[in-house]
């Protein structure tokens, strides 16, 4: 979708063009919306086109199919409350609740542009579990924008997903726009001086572990090392300095090469017992 949802005043139009923007312009995405809401597609097609309504019931069931974050499903749930109100004035306490959240949704996207750094809050969040990391550096890949393709790419679920995903937009690490995510304006550095470094070391060694646990029977791209050498000490220096150049040389293949395609770890451990 070209629109957030905070541009639509109409659930109706909003539903209608979000499903225009999936795959095959949205063919079969109605019996999606019907299983959801536990109806038939005869009364979803009634609800796009007539004077019928979702209710909000429905519009909650409705918002973890769409992948709303919890503004954005809080913002539906004010849509179809505005459509189906009775009054003239609980109209007009649903449309200033709206525009709250439309003010909110801008005041964001400023406070996005202007931030380049994660404070020390937002960096334990961050460095607390793998998954953060993964999601974020997963949605610069096209294939990989959406809740349901992150969430079946790294065995996770959609609640933590939509949790995760959540988090990322409001410190600026990712943008949305409809259904999709990509990598946002922030940026987020650990410095050797950091104390969630060895958290960070930490989180991703133990997700290595677990990948050599998975992957034990099979033969593919991944590679794990674990030996222990004994060796001059006059050598420990150049040792170290050829696993240096072995980074530095994979690290410039990954500059040159396409980001968008897939995602891997890379962590190398050299150290003295």
């Amino acid at each position: 979708m070209n629109k957030t949802i905070y541009q639509y005043r109409d659930y109706k139009k909003y539903l209608h063009d979000y499903i225009q923007s999936q795959p095959g312009k949205g063919y079969g995405f109605r019996s999606r919306i019907a299983e959801t809401t536990h109806c038939d597609t005869a009364y979803v097609s009634q609800v796009l086109r007539q004077n019928a309504h979702f209710s909000l019931e429905q519009a909650e069931d409705l918002n973890d199919l769409l992948g709303h974050t919890q503004d954005e499903s809080e913002y539906f749930l004010l849509l179809i409350q505005l459509a189906r109100a009775g009054t003239p004035k609980l109209r007009a306490r649903t449309e200033k609740l709206l525009q709250g959240y439309i003010e909110k949704s801008q005041v964001l996207k400023h406070r996005v542009d202007i931030k380049q750094t994660l404070g020390e809050l937002d960096q334990v969040r961050y460095y607390s579990a793998w998954y953060y990391a993964a999601v974020h550096i997963l949605i610069a890949i096209p294939e990989f924008r959406t809740r349901d393709l992150i969430a079946a790419r790294l065995g996770l679920s959609s609640e933590k997903v939509s949790q995760i995903l959540e988090f990322l937009l409001s410190v600026g690490l990712a943008s949305k726009l409809g259904d999709h995510y990509s990598i946002g304006t922030n940026r987020i550095f650990l410095g050797n001086d950091s104390m969630m470094l060895s958290k960070h070391h930490n989180n991703w060694r133990v997700k290595a572990i677990e990948m050599i646990n998975r992957n034990s029977l099979q033969g593919d791209l991944n590679l794990h090392l674990s030996t222990v050498l004994s060796f001059a000490k006059k050598d420990v220096a150049a040792v170290k300095e050829k696993l240096i150049q072995g980074i530095e040389e994979a690290r410039k293949i990954v500059r040159e090469s396409n980001p968008e395609e897939d995602i891997y770890c890379l962590g190398v451990d050299f150290f003295r017992l």
